[in-house]
């Protein structure tokens, strides 16, 4: 395969890249300069151009120019970043999650309702359900901490302590979605199934390499490190190599307060 792709890649070059590079490019936004970069040789390596936008550039039409001035072929994308006040939830493309938080209490785990208030040292768990309604190749499902949060890592010794409140058998409650489906699969339960799992400083993700229609549950173990309002940002889940294969799930917001009686 990799003979096959390098003989592909030279038949491309010997047909589209017969010409050296002998150019200056100059990057316009409406009749603004945004930059502009030489390119003299086929090994110079790729330059980024970035033009912030500002609360004044909502709702207008902006053009951008790319001119070239010399010989050779010029490659090149350009890609718009933002980030939604309202963000996006609840979208199934292939893919439908659910999350929710629970925290320990002296009857058992209690789903946090939305205007519950949390406090530092809370022990959270954070259950994600995905129903895939076909076979899916390579998924990745990526679940956003909020910043309140710091995931409990039970690999750690120092963490043995924290991670006995949360035990790994699922405790089932009232309301949960759980009781949604009764044929729930859990994590690395199976060959094909979720296998790999990263706890991150901003995220958590699991990965599978091919999974068959189901239900899926997923969870892990996290405690609250800060005090104040944080954005918990939909859970999403995709096809690694085919993107528009994905879903979105339930956003919501975490409070902590500082008032060791205002615990839920």
């Amino acid at each position: 395969e990799n003979m096959f792709c390098l003989n592909a890649m030279t038949d491309y070059a010997r047909a589209y890249e017969q010409v050296k590079p002998g150019m200056r490019v100059t990057i316009k936004r409406d009749t603004t300069d945004m930059g502009n970069a030489v390119f003299r040789d086929y090994r110079d390596a790729a330059v980024t151009i970035e033009s912030p936008l500002s609360s004044t550039d909502a709702g207008k039409k902006i053009s951008v120019q790319v001119a070239k001035e010399g010989e050779g072929r010029l490659y090149y994308s350009t890609r718009l970043r933002f980030a939604p006040k309202v963000q996006p939830q609840d979208v199934n493309s292939g893919f439908s999650l659910r999350r929710e938080y629970s925290t320990k209490q002296k009857d058992g785990w209690k789903i946090i309702p939305a205007d519950a208030n949390l406090k530092r040292g809370d022990v959270i768990r954070v259950d994600l359900f995905v129903d895939i309604p076909a076979a899916r190749n390579f998924v990745v499902v990526n679940d956003p901490l909020p910043g309140a949060l710091e995931t409990v890592n039970r690999d750690l010794r120092t963490a043995s302590t924290v991670d006995d409140a949360a035990s790994a058998n699922y405790d089932k409650q009232g309301g949960s979605w759980w009781f949604k489906y009764g044929d729930w699969s859990e994590y690395d339960a199976s060959f094909w199934s979720f296998y790999h799992r990263e706890l991150r400083h901003d995220s958590v993700r699991f990965y599978a390499d091919y999974i068959p229609a189901g239900h899926y549950h997923l969870s892990y173990t996290a405690q609250v490190v800060a005090d104040g309002t944080f954005a918990a940002l939909p859970t999403k889940a995709e096809e690694m190599y085919d993107p528009d294969v994905y879903g979105l799930g339930n956003a919501g917001v975490l409070n902590v307060v500082s008032d060791q009686k205002s615990a839920p």
